[in-house]
């Protein structure tokens, strides 16, 4: 710029002629701030264009949180469901393709699939429980397993599915359940058909109902004769014939002496009859009064006579081993083949008869006036053999209270089962374990 032109200026910026910034300035700032949203605006509708995805009308799987109880665990179901055995007899199993879509998100079905958020489901029913290779198992399901030995059968599967953390409690398994029986049957009938050689149905359970009428009656009979001296009943206590057996109610019992081991007599031989110890323990009684069921074993014989009273009322002392093994099965009222027919319910976790060993539960051979929490080989519950100190056998009533209600009964149990809400269930069931030996051989009652 020349001298000239810059003395002419300077005035001109001294009087205020000119702004200290020209309008081309501001608007290239103006411009730079507009632009820079601009791209900020735009590149997030461009980051959504791209990324976002529609949700569908229609959920491909929900996934419900369960609703704990009161104690923190699964609430318990209102009432008892059918039996697996009899659902699948009429199951669709396109209808459990449709209740797997619940299902997709966590576990593939096709074979070769792969173990996704839970293991792959191709070829599950029969299969033992916690072995498909590369897949991290939670504690539970491995301890539940027992090392492979428990499969996924039928009884497993329709539990598991309804409630899974109250099935197995500590599973890593999120889903809240099928709480419908139909639902489960649906589904387990589709999961059978994925496999080269589907596992065979099981039975279907025979119901008939003249037999249950017949079943009933029979209970009721036997419940207004039981504990009615009068009739001829006894009291489960009485008949227990053990311990910690309260004494029967009948007239006298209360005052009825008690009998020393050495005051006692030698008991009958075991190869004698029942029917003559009942005839000759009456006979030593000398009254005209019918003595108790069972009383032939809480009586003594022998050549020594005891008083009425004494007979008629079970002794306070321990009773020995083979009086507590003759007295429990006359103690016991209800139809062992109805009963059979109930402990289907329970043949998922327990096992009977010869060869039977401990599973989810122990084994039940000889439970009918066996000690509490005693069986070898099984890891039972602190709560349960806490239970045992105060209550150390199963008798009938501690059978009774237990098959009922078994979290009822003893808080913190690891039985998962709710229990039968029948009584007449209960008494069936207790018929049929009492036909076991300790062996696993039938009794014959």
């Amino acid at each position: 710029m020349s001298d000239r032109k810059r003395r002419r200026l300077v005035p001109l910026l001294a009087e205020g002629a000119l702004p200290p910034m020209n309008s081309f300035e501001a608007n290239k700032i103006f411009g730079a701030v507009l632009g820079t949203i601009f791209v900020l605006f735009g590149g997030s509708l461009l980051a959504e264009a791209l990324f976002h995805a529609e949700a569908p009308e229609q959920p491909g799987y929900v996934i419900v949180a369960a609703e704990p109880g009161e104690d923190g665990d699964a609430a318990p179901a209102a009432a008892e469901d059918p039996p697996i055995a009899a659902l699948l007899q009429t199951a669709d199993a396109e209808a459990g393709a449709s209740q797997f879509k619940k299902c997709a998100a966590c576990h593939s079905i096709e074979k070769g699939g792969p173990n996704k958020v839970g293991p792959h489901l191709w070829d599950v029913v029969m299969r033992p429980i916690a072995s498909v290779p590369d897949f991290g198992y939670s504690t539970a399901m491995q301890e539940f397993s027992e090392g492979g030995e428990v499969k996924w059968d039928f009884d497993h599967l329709y539990h598991f599915i309804k409630n899974p953390k109250g099935y197995i409690p500590g599973t890593a398994m999120g889903f809240a359940g099928l709480k419908k029986p139909e639902d489960r049957a649906n589904l387990i009938a589709y999961l059978r058909e994925q496999a080269d050689s589907p596992a065979a149905l099981p039975e279907a359970p025979a119901e008939a109902p003249a037999e249950e009428a017949a079943a009933e009656e029979t209970t009721d009979a036997a419940t207004t004769t039981q504990g009615d001296p009068a009739a001829g009943g006894e009291s489960a206590a009485q008949a227990g014939g053990t311990a910690d057996a309260e004494p029967a109610s009948q007239p006298g019992a209360e005052q009825a002496p008690t009998m020393s081991e050495e005051e006692r007599p030698a008991p009958p031989a075991a190869d004698e009859p029942q029917d003559a110890g009942a005839a000759k323990a009456n006979d030593q009684q000398g009254s005209g009064t019918e003595a108790a069921p069972g009383a032939e074993e809480n009586v003594p014989g022998g050549e020594n006579a005891v008083d009425e009273e004494a007979a008629a009322a079970p002794a306070e002392g321990a009773a020995s081993e083979t009086q507590v093994a003759a007295a429990e099965p006359a103690a016991v009222s209800g139809d062992p083949e109805a009963g059979k027919k109930v402990f289907r319910k329970c043949q998922a976790c327990h096992a009977v008869g010869e060869g039977a060993k401990n599973k989810v539960g122990p084994e039940l051979n000889g439970i009918v006036g066996e000690a509490i929490a005693s069986v070898e080989g099984y890891s039972f519950s602190p709560a349960l053999v806490a239970y045992a100190e105060e209550h150390p056998t199963w008798n009938v009533e501690e059978l009774s209270a237990w098959l009922a209600d078994p979290r009822g009964l003893v808080k913190g149990t690891k039985m998962v089962f709710p229990g039968l809400k029948k009584p007449e269930d209960v008494a069936n069931v207790i018929a049929y374990l009492a036909t076991f030996d300790e062996s696993g051989a039938t009794t014959g009652n």
